[in-house]
């Protein structure tokens, strides 16, 4: 078995020329470069973060790249590449490429799991569902919460395939974030519908629990996530929960609304479909948008 040296996870990847280790190929790219030959682009995960690795000549990276397994370990040899110089970023350059077998690894070098404690953050939600006074709103989030199966979804999910909360328990964590965040804005603006907004916090990312295939050690799109989006599950998710609950029609749709505009303004390409029109829908955007962004830069120490 590889065992995995500490200065050789991700975090610790410094100056060092040379290096010999285990990574995830969690995701592949053909690009080309600037003088118009192609390499392959890789995405190298083990459970302290990233790192692109990359494979040339054209030659060789054509006939390879077919054959590279995606959610897969493999043991890689290459030499450390900081870009741009004195960045503090680095990548591999892949000079050996292996397909490592079960029993040739470590799994615990390769799970990503949220550090903050799984009971505190489900205690944050219904603790905020207890305190919810809409009698709709509340009786649709205890259809959710009162059902083990969803709880154990949502509580296992990641939030993303790559880009903030992309680990086992990501979901849950983003969207006490997201909540927690709208409670400040909240203290700010008195005058918004809190029940709504905390509402559509808890709610807006549960397509998340459908979006994805994930395993221990890697994320992937499902064909549902591929084609809808979460955005769009969420709301389907939504509207078949609120059968039976009669919700008034203008509470639905003021739901529903900020769950399918939470990306933003539908020109940013993002994933909304619709402008976000009404003061919760903006401010759940902007919340949405503060946590993952604010994590995502902690996850990948952009500078």
């Amino acid at each position: 078995m590889f065992q995995k040296k500490e200065e050789d996870f991700i975090k610790n990847l410094d100056s060092r020329r040379r290096i010999r280790s285990q990574f995830v190929v969690a995701d592949k790219q053909i690009k080309t470069g600037k003088t118009g030959r192609k390499f392959i682009d890789l995405t190298l995960t083990d459970k302290t973060g990233r790192i692109i690795g990359r494979i040339f000549p054209e030659e060789i990276a054509e006939d390879l790249f077919d054959t590279i397994e995606t959610r897969t370990v493999y043991r890689i040899i290459g030499n450390l590449n900081e870009f741009p110089h004195g960045s503090g970023r680095y990548n591999i350059i892949i000079d050996i490429f292996n397909k490592l077998q079960k029993d040739e690894y470590n799994l615990d070098d390769f799970v990503i799991v949220s550090k903050i404690d799984k009971t505190k953050l489900l205690s944050e939600i219904k603790k905020t569902i207890k305190n919810i006074q809409d009698p709709y709103l509340k009786n649709l989030l205890n259809k959710f919460f009162d059902d083990e199966k969803f709880i154990e979804e949502f509580s296992n999910t990641p939030s993303a395939k790559i880009y903030h909360h992309n680990y086992i328990g990501g979901l849950l964590e983003h969207s006490v974030g997201v909540l927690k965040i709208c409670k400040t804005v909240f203290e700010i603006f008195p005058v918004l519908n809190a029940d709504l907004l905390y509402t559509a916090a808890i709610l807006h990312d549960i397509g998340k629990i459908k979006t994805y295939d994930y395993d221990l050690i890697s994320i992937d799109f499902s064909t549902e996530g591929k084609l809808l989006d979460h955005l769009i599950i969420s709301c389907d998710m939504v509207k078949e929960m609120m059968n039976g609950i009669n919700m008034p029609y203008e509470l639905s749709t003021q739901l529903l609304h900020i769950i399918l505009s939470h990306h933003g303004d539908v020109q940013n390409g993002w994933g909304s479909a619709v402008n976000p029109k009404t003061p919760e829908a903006v401010a759940l955007h902007y919340a949405d948008n503060l946590d993952a962004k604010v994590k995502g830069t902690l996850q990948n120490n952009i500078i």
